[in-house]
């Protein structure tokens, strides 16, 4: 079995949806216990991109305490490919603990304009900290140098071979990221962005790419579209849209908004909460700004009036904090919408994850039964 361990909600999604999509059997879990479900790859969630960085460590180690034999798996460490979290400590931790004493991060995603070029990240040839990424409000881009924004790796030309430690690769293409790859051995621990994760799956899993689905939403569910990014941009779809009122933004009780948008969802069961606020504050209104649009989500499925629900959630804290709030631990891959956007399914209720940095796939919403479903069919 090959454990992925990601530092955030939709990071995980994206991967379970990258194995999906080679035809591999998937299971997503929040709580990782010693009776593993039957798979051939497991995604297990953290919230560790939001915790301390001592925090995220002791999860990362417990992680691995509660699976039997850990050495026996192949494991792999989804990492942000913008470089936030706290990267180096979580690979450090898990070197230690399989006895690795290298590490290959490839976080780039040359499908998504994100290289690594003699040491300096680009996104869409822009150097990293002249992106969006440099207001990040916990993770704030403010260097490019990956051994200045990743204290204690070194880079990792073409050229190079591995040395000991946390190796960062340089790559521009996916050949490159495969080259790098081909540079592991058994004392090597892999990590990284869905690009290398998707080689890492090719060499060693009989890969078949599945073929796509039909969409099996229900035109008669609920549907409620959480933006939780401050990134988040105007939804594509043709439903009713609530904004956080700016007194609730810069700290007034959500509880009249929340009773407002409860009437509203009891007559538009399908319907989109956007934050629509500039970024500013840095962790402390990140933290709470979570908070809040995962106890309105909470309280608006409790009232929703039709079966099955359909959640939608861009931005990996908010969607972790939502399910943490809903108390849903296992969940299978139903499809996956575009890279990155991967729909869930907990029992009869199903959840689209989106990072907040990536754009809505916009060439889904062609059909006329789309827009009347006003969601996306598998592509």
């Amino acid at each position: 079995m090959l454990i992925v361990i990601a530092d955030d909600l939709t990071g995980a999604a994206e991967m379970a949806g990258v194995a999906w999509s080679k035809g591999l059997s998937v299971n997503m879990m929040m709580q990782v216990s010693r009776n593993l479900p039957s798979c051939d790859v497991l995604v297990v969630v953290t919230d560790t991109r939001q915790a301390s960085r001592k925090a995220a460590v002791k999860t990362v180690e417990g992680i691995l305490q509660r699976i039997a034999n850990p050495g026996e798996h192949l494991i792999f460490k989804k990492t942000d490919s913008a470089l936030r979290g706290h990267i180096v400590a979580e690979i450090r931790a898990l070197m230690y603990a399989l006895d690795k004493d290298k590490a290959l991060l490839m976080a780039q995603n040359p499908s998504k304009g994100r290289i690594i070029q003699e040491g300096i990240y680009y996104l869409d040839d822009l150097p990293l900290d002249r992106s969006l990424f440099y207001y990040d409000p916990e993770f704030p881009a403010n260097s490019s140098l990956v051994e200045e924004r990743l204290p204690g790796t070194r880079s990792l030309s073409l050229q190079d071979s591995l040395h000991k430690g946390i190796n960062v690769a340089d790559g521009s293409t996916k050949e490159e990221l495969l080259l790098q790859l081909h540079k592991a051995d058994e004392t090597t621990l892999i990590a990284g962005a869905a690009d290398a994760f998707s080689l890492f799956l090719e060499e060693h899993f009989e890969c078949k790419e599945r073929t796509s689905i039909e969409d099996s939403q229900d035109p008669n569910s609920s549907l409620l579209l959480i933006q939780g990014s401050t990134q988040s941009r105007p939804n594509p779809w043709h439903i009713t849209e609530a904004l956080m009122p700016y007194d609730v933004f810069h700290g007034a009780e959500p509880k009249e908004w929340i009773e407002s948008l409860k009437n509203q969802f009891r007559e538009h069961p399908r319907m989109a909460i956007r934050i629509a606020q500039p970024s500013e504050g840095g962790k402390p209104y990140a933290t709470r700004l979570r908070e809040v649009m995962a106890t309105v989500a909470t309280q608006l499925i409790k009232t929703k009036t039709a079966a099955p629900l359909h959640l939608v959630v861009e931005g990996g804290a908010t969607a972790y904090a939502i399910i943490q709030h809903l108390g849903w631990n296992v969940f299978s891959i139903e499809r996956e919408l575009a890279p990155g956007i991967v729909t869930i399914k907990h029992h009869q209720d199903l959840i689209t994850l989106k990072p907040g940095s990536y754009l809505w796939p916009t060439e889904a919403f062609t059909s006329s039964r789309e827009l009347h479903n006003g969601l996306p069919s598998a592509q």
